[in-house]
């Protein structure tokens, strides 16, 4: 499956649909997108049901994202049992909403 980074907005959200293998590469691509982005203060969300694989530098992207935009608005959606299971032994399920 290729890499796949969309940014759209709906709803006064930032939906971030997001498919593939993300390593450091295309991790720092997310970032770069997200900091060309104006500074409005708006809830974001990830949708990563498409997603393989994630590497700590994209739970550092979660990170930065959910700085900017608040923790309680920033949401990560459609996780896989194995990318959940990431996010927990990371310990983020408890800073921010993992469904």
């Amino acid at each position: 499956m290729q890499e796949q980074i969309t940014l759209t907005e709906a709803d006064g959200k930032l939906v971030c649909t997001l498919a593939g293998h993300f390593d450091t590469v295309q991790s720092q691509k997310l970032q770069d997108l997200l900091k060309a982005r104006p500074a409005v203060p708006q809830p974001v969300v990830f949708d990563l049901a498409g997603v393989t694989y994630v590497c700590s530098a994209f739970l550092r992207v979660c990170l930065l994202a959910a700085k900017t935009a608040g923790t309680a608005q920033f949401a990560i959606l459609g996780l896989t049992p194995p990318i959940k299971r990431v996010f927990k032994m990371a310990g983020m399920v408890e800073l921010f909403v993992c469904e």
